[in-house]
Order: C-alpha cells, then sequence, then structure tokens
C-alpha cells in the first residue's frame, strides 16, 4: 500500500460522448448567447453586433461580432479547448471556467466557426465541428491564417482593425420557433442582464436593431414618456464575508429598491407582481440571476410587489455565492445565507408591514359605512345603547391603545362622510396587530366605532368583501351593538372585566382568521 503508484496509462475521454452530454448543460439559447457576450466584453469591445437568421433550418445560423482586442494564435487555440487556460481578472472579467464558449456554443449548434484578429496582426480561423469529431472520435479542431475568401467574408461583417467573429452554424437546438420571438425575447434579457454595461457606454445590436437597458430597479435606466418615475434606494450597504480557505476578507454589496407606485392596471401592464420579487444578483456587475427567493428566503407577497433588491459582489466571491460554469443562479454558503437573513431580510419584513398598513390604508378609502350609520341612526330610539347624561363619564379609551393611536379616516364632515346628525360614525385607526379588533367612544350623542385596520377580522370581514353591503351593514350592526354594550355597562368596577373580555376576544379572533 506504500508503494508509489505510476499514474501512467492514458484515459482520454470518448470525444463524441463528452461533446454530445455537454450539449445539455443546462443552458437556454438567451443565456448560452449572453456567455458569448461576456467573452466579447472580456476583451474590451464596445461594439457588439448579434445577427440571427432562422430563413431555413438547414442554413440557421447566429453571429456574435465585436470590436474587442481579438485573439492571438495561443489565445485562440485556448478558446475553443474545454477548460481553457487564459489569464483573467477575477475581480472584473465576466467569464473564469475556460468552459463558456464551448459549452455555450455547442447548446446551440454543432458547428463553431471563428474569425479573430489582434491589431497589427494576421487574421485567424478556427472552426469545431462536432460531426467531425462524432467520425474521428477525437477533438481536434481546424486553426490557421484566414484565406482571403475569409478575410473578406470577416470584413463584410464588421471585423476591421481588430475583433472577433464567433458564428454558430447547424443550429439544432432553438428552442424559440420564430425569429421575431427569439429577438424580441433575447433583447429583454441582453438588456437587463447588461444593464449596467450598456449605462456605461456599451452597445449591443441584435439584427441592426440596439438592445435598450432593461431595469428591474426602475432606476435611471428607465425613463419613458409614460413611466417617468424612478425608484427609491431604501437601502444600499456592503457586507463582509469570510472566504473560505483564506484569512481575507471579501465583501458583497446589498442595494434594496423601492419601486415607484402606479395604479393597478399600469403595475399588471409592467408586470410588477410576486413573480418579479427577490433578489437580482449580479457577479461583476452582470446579472446571473432574477427574482431569485435564494431557496426560500424571500417570500412572495403582495404586499413585497413593490421591493426588489440587487445583490452585487465580484468574481472573488464565486465558491462563497455557489456560482457554477453557467453562471445562472447562485447558491450561497451558509454563512452567505445567513448574513442575508440577519441583516437583510428583516429590511424586507420591515417594507412588508410599512406596504400592508399602506394597502389596507388605500383599500379602506373604498369602503362606506354610510349605509349602516344611516340604519343606526334611523332605529336609534328602539336600540339598548348607553346614555352618557345618566350613566356619568364616557367610557374611556384603552390607555395603551390611545398611546399608539394613528388616525387614518377621512374628516367627519368632508364630503362622502355623512353628517354629524348621524348617531353613529365608522372610523378607521391603526392600533396594531395585537390591538383590539376595534374601540368605542362617545362623543355627544354619537357613538364611535374605530376600526383597527391592523386586525384580521378588519381584512376577513370588510376588505375581502367590500363590495358586499349587506356583509358590510351586518358585521357594522354587530361591532356597533358590542361597542354600546361596552359603554353602558363600563363603570370602574366592571372596566378591567370588559377590557379582558375584549382582549379575549380579539386574541381568538387573531389567531383562528391569521
Amino acid at each position: 500500500m506504500d508503494t508509489i503508484k505510476q499514474y501512467n496509462k492514458e484515459n482520454t475521454p470518448n470525444a463524441s460522448k463528452l461533446m454530445e452530454s455537454l450539449r445539455y448543460s443546462g443552458y437556454d439559447n438567451n443565456i448560452a448567447i449572453c456567455d458569448l457576450i461576456d467573452n466579447s466584453l472580456d476583451a474590451n469591445a464596445t461594439n457588439i453586433s448579434i445577427e440571427i437568421n432562422l430563413d431555413s433550418k438547414k442554413d440557421a445560423y447566429i453571429a456574435v461580432c465585436d470590436d474587442g482586442s481579438g485573439m492571438d494564435e495561443e489565445i485562440l487555440e485556448q478558446a475553443l479547448r474545454l477548460g481553457s487556460i487564459t489569464r483573467r481578472n477575477i475581480e472584473s472579467d465576466l467569464g473564469r471556467f475556460g468552459m463558456g464558449m464551448v459549452t455555450a456554443s455547442i447548446s446551440i449548434a454543432k458547428r463553431i466557426e471563428v474569425f479573430t484578429k489582434r491589431k497589427d496582426q494576421d487574421m485567424l480561423t478556427s472552426v469545431m465541428d462536432l460531426d467531425e469529431m462524432s467520425t474521428n472520435n477525437n477533438f481536434n479542431v481546424y486553426r490557421e491564417k484566414s484565406t482571403q475568401e475569409e478575410i473578406s467574408f470577416a470584413q463584410y461583417h464588421g471585423l476591421k482593425e481588430s475583433g472577433t467573429i464567433l458564428i454558430l452554424r447547424k443550429c439544432d437546438k432553438l428552442t424559440k420557433p420564430g425569429l421575431m420571438e427569439f429577438v424580441d425575447s433575447l433583447k429583454k434579457d441582453i438588456g437587463e442582464t447588461y444593464r449596467y454595461f450598456l449605462r456605461s457606454g456599451k452597445k449591443i445590436t441584435i439584427n441592426n436593431r440596439d438592445v435598450e437597458i432593461i431595469d428591474p430597479m426602475w432606476t435611471d435606466g428607465l425613463l419613458t414618456e409614460d413611466y417617468k418615475q424612478t425608484s427609491e434606494v431604501y437601502s444600499d450597504e456592503t457586507y463582509d464575508i469570510k472566504v473560505e480557505g483564506s484569512d481575507t476578507k471579501e465583501s458583497f454589496r446589498v442595494k434594496i429598491y423601492i419601486l415607484p407606485k402606479f395604479d393597478q392596471s399600469i403595475m399588471k401592464k409592467l408586470k410588477i407582481g410576486i413573480r418579479n420579487q427577490g433578489f437580482y444578483v449580479l457577479r461583476n456587475y452582470r446579472q446571473i440571476s432574477k427574482a431569485d427567493s435564494l431557496g426560500g428566503l424571500w417570500e412572495g407577497h403582495n404586499s413585497l410587489n413593490r421591493v426588489r433588491a440587487e445583490i452585487i459582489f465580484s468574481g472573488n466571491l464565486d465558491s462563497a455565492m455557489g456560482v457554477n460554469y453557467t453562471k445562472h443562479n447562485i447558491k450561497p454558503i451558509q454563512s452567505v445565507v445567513d448574513k442575508i437573513q440577519n441583516d437583510i431580510m428583516s429590511q424586507i419584513t420591515t417594507l412588508k408591514k410599512r406596504f400592508e398598513k399602506a394597502t389596507k390604508v388605500e383599500e379602506s378609502k373604498d369602503l362606506s359605512f354610510n349605509e349602516a350609520e344611516r340604519i343606526i341612526s334611523q332605529k336609534n330610539k328602539l336600540l339598548d345603547k348607553a346614555d352618557p347624561e345618566k350613566s356619568g363619564k364616557p367610557m374611556p379609551l384603552n390607555p395603551v391603545v390611545k398611546k399608539r393611536n394613528t388616525h387614518i379616516q377621512e374628516e367627519p364632515n368632508k364630503p362622502g362622510r355623512p353628517s354629524l346628525s348621524h348617531l353613529a360614525r365608522f372610523e378607521t385607526h391603526s392600533f396594531g396587530l395585537t390591538g383590539p379588533i376595534f374601540e368605542v367612544e362617545k362623543q355627544g350623542k354619537i357613538t364611535i366605532i374605530q376600526w383597527n385596520i391592523d386586525h384580521p377580522f378588519y381584512e376577513r370581514f370588510l376588505i375581502q368583501y367590500k363590495d358586499n353591503s349587506d356583509l358590510i351593514n351586518a358585521v357594522s350592526f354587530l361591532v356597533y351593538s358590542l361597542g354600546e354594550s361596552k359603554l353602558k355597562y363600563s363603570n370602574e368596577d366592571s372596566y378591567e372585566m370588559l377590557e379582558n373580555i375584549m382582549s379575549t376576544i380579539s386574541t381568538n379572533l387573531r389567531v383562528l382568521l391569521s
């Protein structure tokens, strides 16, 4: 067992089987093309043009052309090699694993043609063909100086002093049925994935149409004539994390946004909803995941429709963030999850509570208690109620509730409110989630019922059925009757007992309705 083992037997993989397997690496067409754009940006390209031709299935092709630095013979040799060895700046380059050009390309096509030129150097051509690999069962590719015909072809497609043209042919794995659908879908994905690069001056076109910024955060990158509002940055913080196997600490940035407030119809049109909530993850400012719950950390809720967050990190945190070679989605290690759970989700919870309350306030404006107030006033002489002139002091408001009372109702005499001649009035207040279902006060001869919008009873019986006037009236009559009973029988001796009864009712209903 202690003898030195000689690892001297060749174990070359079967070329045909391996390449066919790699065609199912989890790319969709848009993600694959974005991987090819990464290479162009890493080559410092300013202009990237994508040409998609689906005129016939046999001759369909996709070309990615850039004006970057191009490749010399040594780099080109690595470009079409699995696990290529190239010098990269992990803190800024978009590629890393040396797999992207090949695996992304063959997820769409069986043939890859590369024409590349460095400034003041000869143009080079390289071709990888999976059919040839399958026939010969080897990994051989073609690589030579470009012929005059190839030079003319490349120049026609825009390759001048320097740059690279990559053409995918034998495209047998296209997932979009039509050209327009393909182009529109790709434009949106690229516009969102590379929004920071487009904002910095990079230009990307698809079939001669400019790719425009798609900004899911609604910052200044998306201002149109119809929607000129921009988001509010709720917080923008940097968080440190220790890199595994190292004494150094790296940091990632989290920006939490509150999107503009639109009418519900516009929100629906702009697809601002639960499906697009969550974390938008950017590696070296290139988006690799969107609307990500990060394994359920972010639980979708209608109150969070206007809340989104960006997580921005450098390639130094690839291992901690769980980035794979497709650069699509992440699976962060536990320490990162804990950091997000403790420091970021608490902020999301705060915003959820804020918008839940705001939503209830908005919905409360649509509720009308006019009919209930009118009927109570009309039948007032028939009702068994408290008489403040005979019962001594009016019922005091619970001091704990009074301290946190926040009025949100319209003033009594504003349009839409009943006149003060009505002997009952319903108002909406915020007493907190643990507060009572309602409070009651007497103002002269008027009984005032103060609904607690934070209690689930209010939402389940009033907000959800705000269009059912019969149910609204019935629930209002019930609570009015309880309120009058509380006023009528409350005195210094019975006050605490009545409060305990109402507290028990509120607590039990809170539990049962939540």
